[in-house]
């Protein structure tokens, strides 16, 4: 039978129709969802866009799409989107979200993002089972931030800044003790001290709910074992140095009370105004806060912190996730590996908010330079020893990388705190009369 050649024609049109249809979804890019909070208006989120908008124009395998939602009530949104199997490809996580998040089987392995020898520090690893279900954004570590004005006009030596040469906790309140003024100018050490009107404090060692038991670690003790299996928080090492803490304000009157300390504000300008002459808090600020009273004529140092018994720091850093239920988990992988890389945050890196999570920028001298040596950091010889070394040789996890229901215990451990910071009642007294509630909490939550 002969075809018309207008059957021909068709039937070559039909063809290539296919082939061009088959060839187009090929083509087309695989969508992938990411999820992020924000806190007051969506406008926050706009960062997150334009690091995404730059993502899809590298590269036409994958296509992500932003989903926004409020901060407050995060977790139940999550878990309702998972009850209803409608959660996206990928998120942005808090650090105390992730264990919890995996231990409900919301995670996913995320093994297969980096090579053994590629992968981020191990001290940035969340890790549930023996399996990495998220990896730091960033590195942070807990530091001894001070205004150098207050400690010449005072003619005291600046803290240390290197762990070797870690003030000892007796030292850092001596030093502190001599910086804290009253309105007439007289120190804790004079007769006559006014301790009802501070002008300047000494020290304020930050007392936020997951940084200051360093503290208790540093004094041979802690919150827990570092597997996740012990619960330390009444060791009696622990509860001395939650006391020494709070004694800070309770004995040594070096340190706000937390009321005068609420009403204080940001610390570049707590030590721009010479409220407080040195303060605890993360790397972080030399971007975040820091940098913007540099040109009000701040004059900034930092340290490491002071030991009770070991030097000492946290590390931490919020994590990227990837829910299990994604139908994508290599584009969910890439895209997330690509986010984490260091040169898509090197203004983040640069700019003093982030510090890099693959080993390969700490293990010499010129590619620390690369990304720190630059303000409003301090000078490099200052930054290295209180810093990056301090990071890679001194610092250990916050628990909340290994053990799910972080956030719990500490609501727990949190709930009557207050009255410890203000003398009302004894570190000893009060953990004791939580621990049953602590311990039951813990078994519940501990690694098996």
């Amino acid at each position: 039978m002969q075809l018309s050649r207008r059957t021909i024609a068709l039937v070559l049109f039909v063809a290539v129709a296919s082939i061009l249809a088959v060839a187009t979804a090929a083509a087309a890019p695989t969508e992938v969802t990411y999820m992020c909070w924000y806190n007051t208006t969506q406008s926050e989120a706009q960062g997150n866009q334009a690091i995404i908008d730059k993502y899809n124009a590298s590269q036409s395998a994958v296509h992500v799409t932003m989903i926004t939602i409020p901060r407050d009530g995060y977790e139940t949104k999550v878990n309702t989107m998972a009850a209803s199997s409608q959660l996206p490809d990928t998120t942005q996580l808090s650090e105390a979200m992730a264990i919890q998040f995996a231990a409900a089987g919301l995670l996913a392995d995320v093994s297969k993002m980096y090579a053994p020898d590629q992968a981020p520090l191990k001290s940035l690893t969340f890790t549930y089972k023996g399996k990495p279900v998220g990896y730091s954004s960033g590195n942070e570590v807990l530091l001894l931030y001070y205004n150098k004005k207050l400690f010449d006009a005072a003619k005291l030596p600046y803290p240390p800044a290197s762990a070797d040469k870690a003030w000892t906790w007796q030292q850092f309140v001596d030093v502190a003790r001599k910086l804290t003024k009253d309105r007439n100018g007289k120190t804790p050490n004079d007769a006559g001290f006014d301790a009802n009107n501070i002008v300047t404090y000494g020290a304020d060692f930050n007392r936020l709910w997951w940084m200051w038991p360093i503290v208790t670690y540093s004094n041979g003790g802690g919150l827990m074992s570092p597997d996740g299996k012990e619960l330390w928080i009444g060791k009696t090492e622990s509860i001395e140095a939650l006391q020494t803490l709070a004694n800070l304000y309770i004995k040594e009157k070096v340190a706000p009370s937390m009321s005068d300390r609420s009403a204080m504000p940001s610390l570049d300008l707590t030590l721009l105004t010479n409220k407080v002459a040195m303060a605890t808090s993360g790397q972080w600020e030399m971007g975040v806060s820091l940098n913007n009273s540099l040109k009000d004529g701040l004059d900034y140092g930092v340290g490491v912190l002071p030991k009770m018994k070991k030097a000492l720091t946290y590390n931490t850093g919020a994590p990227f996730g990837i829910f299990s239920t994604t139908r994508h988990l290599d584009s969910s992988l890439a895209w997330i590996k690509w986010w984490s890389a260091e040169e898509n945050q090197w203004s983040l890196i640069t700019g003093g908010i982030l510090m890099p999570v693959l080993a390969k920028w700490y293990k010499t001298e010129d590619a620390m330079r690369q990304w720190a040596d630059h303000p409003p950091r301090p000078a490099f010889s200052m930054y290295k020893t209180a810093v990056i070394d301090y990071a890679m040789n001194n610092a250990i996890q916050v628990p909340w990388y290994y053990f799910n229901g972080y956030q719990g215990l500490d609501d727990i451990l949190s709930s009557g705190i207050d009255a410890v910071w203000n003398g009302k009642t004894s570190a000893k007294d009060y953990i004791t009369s939580i621990m049953p509630k602590l311990q039951k909490y813990f078994d519940e939550h501990k690694a098996n």
